[in-house]
């Protein structure tokens, strides 16, 4: 009677907890709708639009998409580049929750496109990450994990670390695809202590489940239940459609390889529905598949009905004409990476030529002025003179070197025509060069007096006595 008691008692808090939660949404929906209703002819009500499409994602998946097509055609009409960007990754993100990867992975590359125009780093960390997630899902984990490792760079530049702990998520994610559990389990576990100490209710359902996924791998079949039950609990609390459907997947297959078929129809079940609630083509496979298995040979009927479902979804997924489009996206992608690549090459190899034009025309002068101070002292004429004419042809070569790239753009690279300027250039230069040449002779050669020993004045020396001329007879007058 206690324990019946008890379980009511906890039923009571969680519909409690989850009405209060929906009156809260509901409350914050209103609001955004207001405010995007009283700027809907600015670049304000751009904001609004965006929040309406992330609340209604997981229950109203159409009426989400509507919005973030509102909001990018707000941002286009007034040229508003960020609020175009984030609308489009909106966008990308509604369109792969619903299956639509090629679309969904469009709208995030042109995304992607724009946040890298206008250099905003946050919302490149957002593209990055939620390109990873689209490749991921299209089992290409290698292509994804360079996705996710460039966003966490840009998060642990940003210092973002709550998106820092879905992109840890994330990565996890894919190294369990990958069958290498040792690299999941560190990163995942990264991924919910940052969570756990943010208390994010909201991200925690998917990486508890990926645990229980990690868990599962490594032979921990009681742990990871543990975990599935724990993600479904908060998925369920913040009414996370797509989690739910992961989580109950994830404990169907694990019951139906222990052979117990009515929890594992159960737990496919719920999964089922609960992906359908969301629009969700993957959680939809996943657990029609799974249930076609269960019923081969035990029920034709609902075996053809769950495999007609799981083709559906399939198809939805990865049809040809989806898989042609995403290669084709993939590889401009890569052609713009790569043109990107090249062109931060120039820029550096530009850079560092700018660097030694300005060492350059730094030396000249500061080398004219060594050799003017040499010129004062009583250094050789000879080093003074060479010393000047190498001033010079530096300085007329520096000029030269200078205005080369200038006669390169104006000829646009016809030999002819750049020889033509060089000879007009020359015939100025030359002659002045010249007159340069016999000014700093001048000046700085002949006009350098080095300083002579002083000579010491010869003094006669005293006449001795006895040694005098004999003086002159004089006669009388």
């Amino acid at each position: 009677m206690l324990n019946h008691i008890l379980k009511g008692m906890v039923c009571v808090c969680l519909l409690t907890g989850i009405a209060a939660d929906t009156y809260a949404q509901k409350n914050i929906i209103n609001q955004l709708r207001s405010e995007a209703a009283r700027h809907k002819n600015d670049t304000a009500g751009v904001e609004p639009l965006r929040q309406l499409s992330l609340q209604l994602q997981a229950t109203r998946p159409d009426s989400a998409l509507i919005y973030a097509q509102q909001g990018l055609e707000l941002a286009r009409k007034f040229s508003f580049k960020k609020g175009e960007a984030d609308c489009m990754n909106r966008l990308g993100v509604v369109l792969w929750k619903n299956g639509k990867y090629d679309q969904a992975l469009s709208f995030l590359l042109n995304s992607l496109k724009i946040r890298e125009e206008i250099n905003d780093r946050l919302g490149i960390l957002k593209s990055l990450s939620d390109i990873g997630i689209i490749y991921s899902d299209q089992l290409d984990n290698v292509k994804a994990l360079s996705y996710h490792f460039k966003a966490k760079a840009v998060a642990e530049e940003l210092h973002e670390t709550a998106r820092l702990g879905i992109i840890l998520a994330n990565i996890g994610n894919c190294y369990i695809k990958l069958n290498k559990v040792d690299s999941a389990l560190n990163y995942e576990m990264q991924a919910y202590a940052i969570k756990q100490t943010l208390k994010d209710t909201a991200t925690m359902p998917n990486t508890l489940s990926i645990l229980g996924d990690i868990n599962y791998k490594m032979g921990h079949t009681a742990l990871a239940l543990d975990y599935y039950r724990v993600s479904i609990s908060y998925a369920a609390k913040v009414n996370d459609q797509n989690s739910l459907a992961d989580s109950y997947n994830s404990v169907a297959q694990l019951y139906k390889q222990k052979g117990m078929a009515d929890s594992s129809i159960y737990y496919a079940t719920l999964a089922l529905n609960a992906a359908k609630a969301a629009l969700y083509p993957e959680g939809i496979f996943h657990a029609s598949n799974l249930l076609t298995d269960v019923y081969r040979g035990k029920n034709e009927h609902l075996e053809l009905l769950y495999l007609k479902t799981a083709l559906a979804a399939k198809d939805s997924m990865f049809n040809a004409e989806k898989i042609k489009q995403i290669q084709t996206l993939s590889f401009n992608e890569a052609a713009r990476q790569e043109e990107i690549a090249e062109e931060k090459h120039r820029e550096e190899e530009a850079r560092i030529i700018n660097l030694q034009m300005v060492g350059i025309a730094v030396f000249i002068p500061t080398f004219f002025l060594v050799v003017l101070l040499l010129s004062k002292s009583r250094t050789h004429r000879k080093v003074i003179e060479f010393m000047s004419v190498l001033c010079l042809l530096l300085a007329f070569e520096f000029l030269t070197l200078f205005i080369h790239p200038f006669v390169q753009r104006l000829s646009n690279h016809l030999p002819v025509l750049e020889l033509v300027i060089l000879v007009c250039l020359a015939s100025v230069l030359v002659p002045f060069h010249h007159k340069l040449t016999h000014f700093m002779h001048e000046r700085l050669v002949h006009g350098h007096k080095p300083q002579l020993p002083t000579a010491t004045a010869a003094v006669p020396s005293p006449e001795k006595k006895g040694n005098n001329p004999p003086a002159a007879k004089r006669k009388p007058a």
